[in-house]
């Protein structure tokens, strides 16, 4: 029996190295920079977005997946903060800010394994506004770019960040990819 449950240990243990090193070689052969942009159109105006997207303090009060935001000094002019999530806590600055036009927030922590920045553009219409939210990253682990590639996918933060967004404003929209 001991000697049954050994095999079998010893077996898992192999075939989760097996499937790791696959992951691995797989996450390798994907390059580690990558663009994802996604759109969606909302009733609310420009600089009603804007605002709530440039207010970090709140983004606890609406964004289910930030638990807490520390303003962090100005950096160069620009606001910072530290956003702790269930992931942990990283850094970021608005490295540019256009208000009720554009803004760029940047990963500014290091060490994460990860690098990026997220650019907002609100473009107003007749009916409201359709915000495009495009992510530069740079994924240096191939495990983790396997994992965002092929189990997370590039687009999901963008997505949920636009759906959280959305509910702010009482409202549901479709997100679409673009190229």
């Amino acid at each position: 029996m001991k000697k049954r449950l050994l095999i079998t240990l010893g077996a898992l243990v192999v075939a989760l190295a097996l499937c790791v090193g696959v992951a691995r070689l797989m996450g390798s052969r994907l390059p580690p920079d990558h663009v994802a942009t996604v759109r969606a159109h909302f009733r609310a105006p420009p600089d009603s977005l804007y605002a709530a997207v440039s207010d970090v303090a709140a983004y606890p009060k609406w964004r289910a997946d930030v638990k807490r935001v520390e303003l962090l000094p100005a950096h160069n002019g620009h606001t910072a903060w530290r956003e702790t999530t269930g992931s942990g806590a990283l850094d970021y600055e608005f490295t540019l800010a256009i208000p009720t036009n554009r803004l760029v927030s940047t990963l500014v922590s290091t060490g994460a394994g990860f690098t990026g920045r997220w650019m907002y553009h609100f473009l107003p219409d007749t009916v409201g506004t359709t915000v495009i939210l495009t992510e530069e990253g740079l994924v240096k682990e191939p495990l983790f770019r396997f994992a965002m590639h092929y189990v997370i996918g590039e687009h999901s933060s963008q997505e949920q960040f636009l759906g959280m967004l959305a509910r702010r404003f009482g409202e549901t929209v479709r997100t679409e990819r673009l190229p």
